[in-house]
C-alpha cells in the first residue's frame, strides 16, 4: 500500500479543494482523537445535526446489524454502534453531502455516488463474509472511490482529459493518473482515509480491492477475505448502474467474484435482492440516483439483449442472440420427439437425433454436444450411467446435460444429478420451461468459458467454483483436528471485538483453557486417543458456548474462548460451568473411559490495553495461576 508523498499531500491540501468531513463530522474527528473524550460529548455533537442523528437512528435500527427491538434514543444508537463506527458513518455520509457536484465534466458525480451508494450497502450484505461489523464496511464501501472524487476536485480539466481518452482508448486509469499526476487515486484514497482515522484494515482493502488477487495477502485472512468482498460489491454496484445490455455483459465475472467468497445459487440472488432493495430506499433518502432492477433470479435466465444501432440488420440482432448451439436428443419417445425438435429449433438452436443404441451412445460419449437433453425412460439408456461416462470424457465434462423425466420416476432425480446431470425437467415439457433451462444452459455455457479463463480452467462451473472456493476459505479458518476456529481466525475475531469494547466501551472477555495433564493422556492411551478427546471436547466447547461468542483452538491442548459483552462476573461463571461440565463428562477411547478436568484461565479488557494480545497474556498468566493451584479450577487475572 502506497500513500502520496507527505510534502506533497500537504499542498494538495493546502489548496482547499480536497473532498473532506466538513462541520459535525469535523468535529467529531477532533473529539475521537482525544484520549479523554466523553459519550456524551459525541452524542452532543450528533444531536446538534438533526439529518446525521437521523441517519444513526436509522443504522442502529437497520435489519441487516440484526438487533431486535427498535431503539429510540440516540445515545443507545451511538453505544451499540461503538464512537469510532459512528464517527467513519458520518465521515462518508458528509463527504458524500458535500461534493455531489464539480467542475470536472467527463466526471459523472450521480454516477458515481449511485455507485459508492450501492457498494456500500452490498458491503453490509456481505459483513459476515468480511468477517467485520457491517457498519464499518458500509463506510469503506461509500468511500472507496474517493481518490477518483479528489483528482476531479483538484484537477477539473486535466482529469477530464485522462476520463475521456481512457474510456477511448481502452487504457487503465491508475497508469493514466500516475503519468499526469505522479499520483493515483489508490494512492490518494488511501492518504485521505487514514487522514480521517479509519482502521488500517479497512484502507489496505480500498487501497487493493480493484485487483485483490495482487494484494498477496495471506488466503483465508480478515483483509484478504474483506478485500474481496468489497471487490464483489463494487461489481453489485456497478451491476446496478448500467443498462440491460451492459449488465449482461458483466455475469462472468460477477458470479466469479462470488464464487470467491463461496456465494452461489439462491444464496446470491437473496443477495443482491435485498442489496437493490435497500440500495434504493437509502438512494431516496440520501437523494442519491438509483434505477429499478429486476430480480437477479430474472437477470441470470434472461436471454442476452438485442443491439440496436440505428437500423441494424436482422442478422446483427440474430448475432447478438444466444449463440447457436447443437444439442443432441437421446432417447425422446417418437410421439414426443418431433415437437421437442420444433421447440429448439424455434429457440434458435440445431436439434441432432442420437440412436440410444449402444453404438449411438458411443458415439455421443466421443462427441458430445454442448448441450444434451436425454429422456430417463427411455428402454435401452441408463441414463445415469450415461452422465457418469459422459464425466469422465474430455469434452463430456463441459457438456450441460439435461434429463427428462416422468412424474412417476421423480425419485430419480437425485440418482441422476449424482451421476452428473445439470438438471432435471419434468413431462410434459411445455416451450416455455424449456426456454429457460435452454437460456439458462446457453448462459452457463458462455459463463463456464469465462471463468475457465480466468480461474485457469480448474472449475466446471460457477456454481461448482464457489462450493469449492468456500470450502478452501472454510479450511484457512479451521482447525483440521477438531474442526473449531483456528488460532487465525480466533485472534482476528479477538482483534476486532477488541476494537469494538474499546470503541463502544461494551465489556469483553477471553478464557483459556486448557486440558490438565494431557501428556499423561496420550503416554498412557496413545496420540489417537489423545486426538480423540481433543475433538469430543471441542464438540461439547462448540455445543455449550453462547452463539455471539467464538471458541477457537489455541493450539496443542489449549482452546480459547472470546465472550462478547460479558463482564467478569459472567466470564467466571461461563468458566466454572464449562469446567464443571467437562469433569463430569466421561469421554471415551475404545470402550475406555478418560478422566478429564480443564483449567482456565479469564481476563477482561480494561479498555487501556495497547492491543488486543494484552488480553491473551493477562489470561495465559491467570492459567497459569490455576495450574499453580491445583488445576480443575477457574482463576481471573489479577
Amino acid at each position: 500500500m502506497r500513500f502520496v508523498d507527505a510534502d506533497r499531500y500537504a499542498e494538495l491540501k493546502a489548496t482547499g479543494k480536497l473532498p473532506s468531513p466538513k462541520g459535525v463530522a469535523f468535529s467529531i474527528i477532533k473529539l475521537l482523537q482525544r484520549d479523554d473524550f466523553r459519550i456524551g460529548d459525541l452524542v452532543q455533537l450528533v444531536q446538534s445535526d438533526p439529518a446525521i442523528a437521523g441517519r444513526i437512528l436509522y443504522f442502529a435500527n437497520a435489519a441487516a446489524f440484526g438487533r431486535s427491538r427498535p431503539m429510540v434514543s440516540l445515545q443507545r444508537a451511538i453505544v451499540a454502534l461503538g464512537s469510532f463506527r459512528v464517527r467513519d458513518l458520518v465521515i462518508g455520509l458528509s463527504v458524500m453531502h458535500g461534493n455531489k457536484s464539480g467542475l470536472c465534466t467527463a466526471f459523472d458525480y450521480e454516477e458515481f455516488w449511485g455507485h459508492s451508494l450501492a457498494t456500500g450497502i452490498a458491503c453490509q450484505e456481505l459483513a459476515h463474509f468480511a468477517q467485520i461489523a457491517s457498519e464499518e464496511i458500509f463506510t469503506i464501501g461509500l468511500l472507496a472511490r474517493v481518490g477518483e472524487l479528489a483528482l476531479a476536485s483538484l484537477f477539473p480539466k486535466e482529469y477530464s482529459e485522462i476520463l475521456l481518452a481512457a474510456r477511448e482508448r481502452g487504457l487503465e486509469l491508475a497508469v493514466m493518473e500516475q503519468e499526469r499526476f505522479c499520483m493515483d487515486h489508490h494512492e490518494l484514497a488511501a492518504t485521505l482515509l487514514d487522514e480521517w482515522g479509519l482502521p488500517d484494515v479497512l484502507i489496505q482493502a480500498a487501497f487493493h480491492y480493484e485487483n485483490p488477487d495482487a494484494a498477496g495477502f495471506a488466503d483465508g485472512s480478515r483483509v484478504q477475505t474483506l478485500t474481496h468482498s468489497l471487490s464483489f460489491a463494487s461489481s453489485l454496484a456497478r451491476l446496478c448502474m448500467v443498462d440491460e445490455e451492459s449488465r449482461w455483459s458483466l455475469l462472468p465475472a460477477l458470479l466469479a467474484r462470488a464464487a470467491r467468497l463461496g456465494i452461489s445459487g439462491d444464496s446470491l440472488n437473496e443477495l443482491v435482492d435485498r442489496m437493490v432493495e435497500r440500495w434504493r430506499e437509502w438512494g431516496a433518502k440520501l437523494q442519491v440516483r438509483t434505477q429499478d432492477i429486476p430480480p437477479f433470479a430474472d437477470i441470470l435466465a434472461a436471454s442476452p439483449p438485442l443491439r440496436r444501432m440505428g437500423s441494424t440488420a436482422d442478422t446483427e440482432n440474430r448475432r447478438a442472440r444466444s449463440p447457436c448451439l447443437h444439442v443432441q436428443l437421446i432417447g425422446i419417445p417418437l410421439a414426443e420427439l418431433e415437437p421437442l425438435m420444433q421447440k429448439v429449433e424455434d429457440l434458435g438452436h440445431q436439434p441432432v437425433l442420437v440412436d440410444d443404441t449402444p453404438e449411438g451412445l458411443i458415439q455421443a460419449l466421443r462427441h458430445p454436444a454442448p448441450i444434451i437433453i436425454a429422456d430417463m425412460s427411455a428402454p435401452n439408456l441408463n441414463a445415469t450411467d450415461f452422465c457418469r461416462d459422459l464425466r469422465r470424457t474430455p469434452t463430456g465434462k463441459e457438456s450441460y446435460t439435461l434429463l427428462l423425466v416422468a412424474q412417476e420416476s421423480e425419485s430419480r432425480i437425485l440418482e441422476a444429478i449424482d451421476a452428473g446431470a445439470d438438471d432435471v425437467l419434468s413431462k410434459p415439457l411445455n416451450a416455455q420451461t424449456l426456454r429457460v433451462h435452454l437460456n439458462t444452459a446457453a448462459r452457463m455455457l458462455i459463463l463456464k468459458e469465462e471463468i475457465h479463463r480466468e480461474r485457469l480452467g480448474i472449475m466446471r462451473s460457477t456454481d461448482e467454483f464457489a462450493v469449492a472456493q468456500k470450502r478452501l476459505l472454510q479450511d484457512a479458518l479451521t482447525d483440521t483436528l477438531t474442526q473449531l476456529p483456528n488460532r487465525r481466525n480466533g485472534l482476528d475475531f479477538l482483534a476486532s471485538e477488541w476494537v469494538f469494547a474499546r470503541s463502544s466501551g461494551t465489556p469483553l472477555a477471553f478464557l483459556m483453557l486448557d486440558i490438565d495433564h494431557f501428556k499423561r493422556i496420550n503416554d498412557g492411551y496413545g496420540h489417537a486417543a489423545g486426538d480423540a478427546v481433543l475433538r469430543q471436547l471441542a464438540d461439547i466447547l462448540k455445543h455449550t458456548s453462547r452463539s455471539e461468542d467464538m471458541v477457537f483452538r489455541y493450539g496443542g491442548e489449549e482452546f480459547a474462548a472470546v465472550l462478547t459483552n460479558a463482564n467478569l462476573k459472567i466470564a467466571l461463571q461461563i468458566g466454572e460451568r464449562i469446567r464443571a461440565l467437562i469433569e463430569k463428562t466421561t469421554f471415551q477411547w475404545k470402550d475406555q473411559p478418560i478422566p478429564l478436568t480443564l483449567s482456565v484461565g479469564v481476563a477482561i479488557s480494561s479498555g487501556t490495553e495497547a492491543d488486543s494480545l494484552e488480553l491473551i497474556r493477562a489470561s495465559d498468566l491467570a492459567l497459569y495461576q490455576a495450574k499453580e493451584c491445583g488445576r480443575n479450577r477457574v482463576m481471573a487475572a489479577g
